[in-house]
């Protein structure tokens, strides 16, 4: 990102298909805004549900072991489910703080800081160190310590499907990069320019492919993202684990320079958040709504 490009360095180019999602995101947002302000019992359940959701999902993609109903046993009533590893009750319980905290930020109105992504990474991670599998350079297993909210001390790249090696950024440039990337987002804020669905994946994207810790990055960069449209007063958006190969392929799409894949994905995940908000919001029982 030289000369601080748009985030991020590809364009969100406007298609037709594109366009016509964003456009029912207007249409749906405004719908949304003539039902504010809820009333409180409400607006509660509505964010409870989100926030169970966002928990489970977004920790089960990443191999969290809980189920759906521990998760929601957990958060609700602090149970831990029986069997499990004590790191993943950590994760949930910190991705859940990290989720909360996200009001404090936006009612702050403090910009975003690498001091903010970093503490939001500790809490996700749960605030220990621990050990994860790796591989030394010429390929033999090792194991690699997490210190959550320090960026990474050696590369992270993976091997793809087909065996070529995906390059994420070198640690040594891990801090210019987020900070470019923090740059970039402030300038498209100023602007306006962009649809915030579209800032939101964009940033999804690049925080992705600089890949700055040696885990969680997912996990943060959906964090991020709902940030982003969070500040803006739309419905977070759930990457759910039952579709996360398309989620990835989206991601994989956008590597090939195709990012309005996946602003496309994440404006379909968007509607879906929508209209279950709408849905609840006129009444109709929580616990019976899909999305």
């Amino acid at each position: 990102m030289n000369s601080r490009p748009s985030v991020p360095e590809q364009r969100v180019e406007s298609s037709d298909e594109l366009s016509l999602l964003l456009a029912r995101i207007v249409e749906l947002q405004k719908e949304i805004e003539s039902l504010r302000p809820l009333d409180a019992n409400t607006l509660g359940r509505i964010e409870q549900r989100f926030r169970i959701d966002w928990n489970y999902h977004s920790n089960n993609i990443e191999g969290n072991s809980y189920s759906y109903g521990e998760t929601k046993v957990f958060l609700l009533h602090g149970l831990t489910a029986g069997g499990k590893p004590l790191r993943d009750s950590l994760e949930i319980k910190g991705h859940n703080e990290a989720i909360l905290g996200l009001e404090d930020l936006i009612h702050s109105e403090m910009p975003l800081t690498e001091h903010t992504i970093r503490e939001i990474h500790k809490k996700i991670l749960g605030g220990e160190s621990y050990q994860i599998p790796a591989r030394t350079p010429d390929g033999a297993p090792t194991t690699k310590t997490v210190v959550p909210g320090r960026y990474k001390l050696t590369p992270n790249h993976v091997e793809t499907a087909t065996r070529e090696v995906f390059y994420f950024t070198e640690p040594s440039s891990v801090p210019a990069e987020v900070q470019s990337l923090i740059a970039c987002y402030g300038d498209e804020e100023e602007k306006k320019e962009l649809h915030p669905v579209s800032l939101a994946a964009a940033f999804h994207y690049r925080f992705v492919s600089i890949h700055p810790f040696d885990d969680g990055n997912g996990r943060i960069a959906r964090i991020l993202m709902n940030l982003v449209l969070m500040k803006h007063g739309h419905p977070v958006v759930i990457v759910k684990t039952q579709d996360k190969e398309n989620y990835y392929r989206a991601l994989r799409e956008a590597d090939g320079d195709n990012l309005p894949a996946f602003v496309k994905y994440i404006a379909g995940l968007e509607i879906e958040s929508q209209e279950l908000w709408l849905r609840a919001a006129r009444g109709e029982a929580l616990d019976t709504l899909e999305y």
